[in-house]
């Protein structure tokens, strides 16, 4: 049973937006609570903390005079600092400003060191950035990562795995009697074999036996993660058949498959129980390390822990230290794969299509909550560095765009006039408003 099934009452629609909510609330929560601490550090004070836009759910002032809100619209949130005229701190509020004394003028936005604008201003992304490492590391910590140690930690149903009778827990010892040291030798041993019978060692519960083993069943998903095989509604159980008409045996095959395609679409035949499918796949670039450290590219679906015989390795909890390190760089490679899909858009190397507004994310949390909490948020830790990435576009509106006015002040030695300002927030909020249209769109074209 999914995390998700075990809350009593969660209709269809509810299904996606509790989820959606969760997710998304706690990525726009830490997001602007960024913005106020460091404001608060500053001696900025700030008017409004809203979780929300639109009209007031319920809220509370504190004793510092904050006014702590939550809006009708879930879709972001905002902190309103003295001496702003808005909630995007765009242009200071002057008829405000001059009846301020002398005091709270001191502790207003507006006249705030250039400094403390851009790391208030920055401070938004930052949080978000390390809300990510930090759940990141949480997950290998309270989860585990999957270790390399020959011992079945997943054995999907149905699978040649399972009909052989693998267990979870069974250690791996040799295969055709070569002897086995890690999980991947299991894995190359078995992906290289071209069909037959393989004798398989293993030990259960102090005790050596053989298992006869033989791939015989297509490929079989042991677990989708957020991708283009997530969107494309592949789920853990699925089978793929074939790939742009070509049979897939074994895993290498659609390794194999996806790092030719380059980014280019690919038509996939999949099995789910005794109904086909066919769906259209669409790799993304992702910049990673090879074994020595060297820089490589590859191209990725989104399908981990999967093999063709229906046999994932064992998660080990990590420590402090190697969670950590996990964490920084998980969240380095989601940085660093969003900004490469982005370049091969610009390029016309990749799909635009596979932008997805509120719908997508809604959709996506609700299978995420559906697979545990782990995976739940695994998810927020991708949407808050997505979003800490996005809102440092220097896009007028977006806090980069703040940023880039900031540089720009720095450089001049004053501000742009208020009519520049005013100009490029009107086309940045024009681009930010088409995009969403245009990701809500693709959303809609799902369905």
């Amino acid at each position: 049973m999914g995390f998700i099934e075990q809350i009593p009452l969660i209709g269809p629609t509810l299904y996606y937006v509790l989820p959606f909510l969760l997710v998304l609330g706690i990525v726009v929560a830490v997001h602007e609570y960024g913005h106020y601490i460091v404001a608060k550090w500053c001696g900025v004070h700030s008017d409004v903390f809203s979780l929300g836009f639109g009209p007031e759910l319920f809220g509370w002032d504190d004793s510092k005079g904050t006014r702590w809100k939550v809006c009708l619209i879930p879709l972001g949130g905002y902190v309103k600092f003295r001496g702003d005229a808005d909630a995007a701190s765009a242009r200071p509020d002057d008829e405000a400003i001059q009846t301020m004394t002398e005091a709270e003028l001191s502790a207003s936005f507006p006249r705030a060191k250039l400094w403390k604008r851009a790391a208030i201003v920055a401070a938004g992304p930052i949080f978000n950035f390390v809300l990510a490492a930090l759940i990141f590391a949480g997950v290998a910590m309270i989860s585990g990562l999957p270790s390399d140690k020959p011992v079945v930690g997943v054995v999907v149903e149905d699978s040649d795995g399972a009909k052989a009778g693998f267990l979870e827990g069974d250690r791996i010892l040799s295969v055709d009697g070569e002897t086995v040291e890690t999980f991947r030798d299991f894995g190359t041993a078995v992906l290289d074999d071209t069909g037959g019978r393989r004798e398989v060692a293993i030990e259960r519960d102090g005790r050596r036996m053989m298992v006869p083993f033989e791939i015989v069943s297509p490929v079989t998903l042991a677990d989708v993660t957020d991708g283009a095989a997530r969107e494309a509604g592949l789920q853990a159980g699925d089978t793929i058949r074939s790939i742009d008409g070509k049979d897939i045996r074994v895993f290498q095959d659609l390794r194999d498959a996806v790092l030719a395609s380059e980014g280019e679409p690919l038509d996939v035949e999949v099995g789910r129980g005794e109904e086909i499918l066919r769906v259209v796949l669409t790799p993304r670039r992702t910049e990673t390390t090879d074994a020595d450290g060297n820089p490589e590219t590859r191209w990725l679906i989104g399908v981990t822990g999967g093999s063709s015989f229906g046999l994932g390795s064992s998660l080990e909890r990590a420590g402090p230290v190697d969670a950590a390190t996990y964490g920084i760089d998980a969240t380095v490679n989601i940085l660093s794969s969003s900004l490469s899909f982005i370049a091969d858009i610009f390029r016309g190397q990749g799909d635009s299509a596979d932008l997805g507004g509120p719908i997508r994310i809604a959709e996506v949390s609700g299978d995420a909550a559906d697979d545990g909490f782990a995976s739940l948020m695994r998810l927020t830790a991708i949407l808050s560095a997505s979003i800490g990435l996005i809102n440092l576009f220097p896009i007028p509106v977006l806090d980069g765009g703040h940023l880039l006015f900031y540089g720009i002040e720095a450089i001049r030695g004053r501000p742009l006039s208020e009519r520049m300002q005013e100009i490029g927030l009107t086309i940045g909020l024009a681009m930010v408003v088409m995009l969403m249209v245009y990701a809500t769109y693709n959303d809609v074209m799902r369905l």
